[in-house]
């Protein structure tokens, strides 16, 4: 009969593992929703494009971008980006690669669902708030944008 207890109680302990384990894994969002997000680093002599778009022109347009911003040196653009159809919308990707060639050392942009927003030096000066008026016409009008100073 003790055996039997313990078999139960060892039972119910696994049971119990497995039921946390689960409602843990429905917890997490699904890896598609994890890079739906876009991110956009100035750092170095580089520029990082990571996260996820919805189309190969998308890609592409940011890359040239990129490219541009760095007198066309291609190896200093770090592609990381994943074409996924159901990626954040990008109303306007010719505005977000204009963005990305003013863009200066240690800017640092993030696009999520409803927001997008872009750390730079000061946010009151000129270029800044051009980026500001690019990233409101390339993620559209739905989007809230924020400037918010480099640390």
């Amino acid at each position: 009969m003790n055996r039997r207890l313990r078999i139960i109680a060892l039972l119910m302990v696994l049971l119990a593992a497995a039921g946390a384990a689960w409602v843990f894994a429905a917890a997490r969002p699904a890896p598609a929703a994890m890079n739906a997000a876009l991110e956009i680093r100035w750092h170095g002599n580089g520029i990082i494009l990571q996260g996820a778009v919805r189309d190969a022109a998308t890609q592409q347009a940011l890359v040239d971008g990129a490219t541009a911003r760095l007198g066309g040196e291609a190896d200093q653009v770090v592609d990381w980006l994943d074409i996924v159809p159901t990626a954040l919308p990008i109303a306007d990707a010719a505005a977000l690669a204009s963005l990305i060639r003013i863009g200066q050392e240690g800017w640092h942009l993030q696009r999520r669902a409803t927001e997008g927003w872009l750390a730079v030096q000061s946010p009151g000066d000129a270029r800044n708030i051009q980026a500001a008026g690019l990233l409101q016409h390339a993620f559209g009008p739905g989007v809230a944008i924020r400037l918010v100073p480099l640390p």
